[in-house]
């Protein structure tokens, strides 16, 4: 019983979400991951992790550990953060659910059928909701994206689970053999369901590697028949079933292509590149800062606080104005930024740790390739990509059954209890930081209908049940600026204490220098508000919001000329703003030089 829970809630994890919740498709899914490795941790294990994979685990929480503590947050960038809080208690629920993988699925080809149950479930399931959210009829309600995301949020992550399912049920659905079983069925059903939605999200990447690794599955297939090494199972022998493997994989794959094209939000990315070209850019700039802090990093959690004064006007038109980037979209670059050198080597120590591993394990059971191919797809897809809970739990499970070794040579150290036990207490934040989810939406529901005090109600009941977080007082400070800078006194004086309390966790947050500055604003203290401004220019120099409420604080002061400047520097980073247009005809009749 506690070997299928464990197994199924980890396959299932991807498709949960927080209804009515603020941040839908992060939270839940950690809490799923967390429950599995509670039941994984309770069950009578068919296989372990090696003991030198969790030697190495340990050792890399180590070295993040010190280059948390060595940066300017060192608070945030342990716990974690919104949007992808990836402190080190995710990090461990990373590895605590490789080690689930390993522990109820096993390296034993007995756990094979029930592994490929799950994921086919998942991928029927994930193509179920992605059709609905096409057609716009999607229980998770509209969606302002472009691109369809359905229970993963965004559309990378969407492509990114339905490219782990379809690789992991390839090797067992283009077999040879007949499909007169229900499991062949499941198999091949679920195979199409995933190439589906791999087709629907429009991930350029996901698509690829999607398409290189049914060809890796089929070429695989014909050696073995053509050598005589047959996979398992029964079937036909030799060039039959050579030209079986070549036919389905040769239907996948034109299926997976026809599909592609005749998505038209798909065939459009497919035909053009001004993302890979915004997104080499970002690299570039990345590595600046990777270079001035080499050893160590900046710790993790801090992207999107030290990027900015890294951005060139290039990149800011990319992204657009008003939006920060809180990844290097690069698991290479986010490793850099969080750890500096140090951890590059203890990541590439663990990486030739998990390949040796991996190939001992395929030398011998060969039934784990499926798996094995579908984590480097994933590893691949995350070298030019973010990673988030949805992908990466899934990714760390199958992981876990590729390393497993036999109960016998189980590691040294008893890992159950203390497993179970941190799970448990992780679930349980969890679920609080969901309720604090729900109870964020509402406030910023009640601040859209200019219900201040109850939007602070909200806000505060949030802070109780996720304290940790330091976006549930960064998002209110934001939201209760727009309000002050709209005339509620109220909303100022929250404002000022959400963005204050913000920069406690986060000092150099420009989002937070920004609504603090409105807020002071707000109650006519423009001389704070200005000194606060001051620090915000210094951290986004590329971004226009700084600018333009520095000219509001010198314009009420009465330093006209010192306003027109900043307003001029913000119309030359948005040279279509109407507001920044607006303040310069008032601010230059305020002039005394104005006839």
């Amino acid at each position: 019983m506690l070997p299928a829970l464990g197994l199924w809630l980890a396959a299932l994890a991807p498709l949960c979400w927080i209804p009515g919740g603020f941040s839908r498709f992060v939270l839940a899914k950690l809490l799923v991951s967390a429950v599995a490795v509670v039941a994984a941790a309770l069950t009578t294990p068919r296989g372990a992790l090696p003991r030198v994979v969790v030697l190495a685990g340990i050792g890399w929480a180590a070295v993040f550990t010190l280059a948390a503590l060595a940066g300017d947050t060192p608070y945030a960038s342990l716990v974690g953060r919104w949007p992808r809080y990836e402190g080190l208690p995710v990090l461990a629920l990373y590895g605590a659910t490789c080690w689930a993988g390993a522990r109820v699925v096993g390296r034993d080809e007995a756990g094979r059928p029930s592994l490929s149950y799950a994921v086919g479930s998942l991928a029927l399931a994930l193509a179920a909701f992605s059709v609905l959210d096409v057609l716009d009829i999607s229980p998770l309600g509209p969606s302002t994206e472009q691109r369809t995301g359905s229970v993963l949020g965004n559309a990378t992550d969407q492509g990114a689970v339905a490219m782990l399912a379809a690789l992991v049920l390839a090797g067992p659905a283009l077999r040879p053999g007949g499909l007169g079983s229900r499991a062949r069925w499941y198999e091949v059903a679920g195979l199409t369901a995933a190439v589906t939605t791999v087709a629907i999200s429009g991930s350029r990447t996901a698509l690829g590697l999607t398409l290189l690794g049914l060809v890796v599955t089929v070429a695989l297939q014909v050696r073995d028949n053509t050598s005589g090494r047959r996979a398992p199972g029964p079937g036909p022998a030799g060039g039959r079933s050579s030209l079986v493997a070549l036919t389905r994989g040769s239907a996948a794959l034109v299926g997976l292509v026809l599909l592609a094209l005749a998505v038209p939000s798909t065939r459009e990315r497919l035909l053009g590149l001004g993302t890979a070209e915004g997104r080499l850019h970002q690299w570039r700039l990345t590595l600046d800062l990777v270079l001035d802090h080499p050893l160590l990093g900046i710790g993790a959690n801090r992207y999107v606080d030290a990027f900015p004064a890294y951005e060139d006007a290039a990149f800011v038109d990319f992204t657009g104005p008003q939006r920060l980037a809180d990844s290097p979209h690069s698991v290479i670059l986010q490793v850099l930024v969080a750890g500096g050198l140090l951890l590059l080597v203890a990541t590439l120590v663990g990486v030739v740790v998990v390949v040796r591993r991996a190939r001992e394990a395929l030398l011998d059971h060969p039934h784990l390739r499926p798996a094995a191919l579908t984590v480097a797809a994933y590893l691949a897809l995350a070298c030019v990509n973010f990673t988030t809970a949805g992908p990466t739990c899934l990714a760390a499970f199958l992981l876990g059954t590729v390393l497993s070794v036999g109960p016998e040579e189980r590691e040294r150290f008893r890992l159950q209890l203390p497993v179970a036990v941190v799970s448990a207490a992780l679930a349980v934040v969890l679920a609080a930081a969901c309720l604090g989810d729900r109870a964020l939406q509402r406030g910023l529901a009640l601040a859209d209908q200019r219900t201040v005090a109850g939007a602070t109600d909200e806000f505060d009941r949030t802070i109780r049940w996720r304290a940790w977080d330091v976006a549930v007082r960064l998002i209110p400070a934001r939201v209760l600026a727009e309000q002050a800078a709209a005339g509620d006194p109220g909303a100022a004086i929250g404002g000022e204490a959400f963005a204050r309390a913000a920069l406690s966790r986060v000092p150099g947050s420009y989002e937070a220098l920004v609504a603090l500055a409105v807020s002071l604003s707000a109650q006519g203290r423009l001389d704070e508000a200005r000194e606060t401004l001051d620090r915000a220019v210094a951290a986004a120099p590329q971004r226009p919001d700084a600018y333009v409420q520095r000219a509001i604080a010198r314009a009420g002061l009465g330093e006209v000329d010192d306003a027109l400047v900043d307003l001029r520097r913000a119309q030359e980073i948005s040279p279509g703003s109407a507001v920044v247009r607006r303040l310069i005809r008032q601010v230059s009749a305020s002039s005394p030089a104005s006839p």
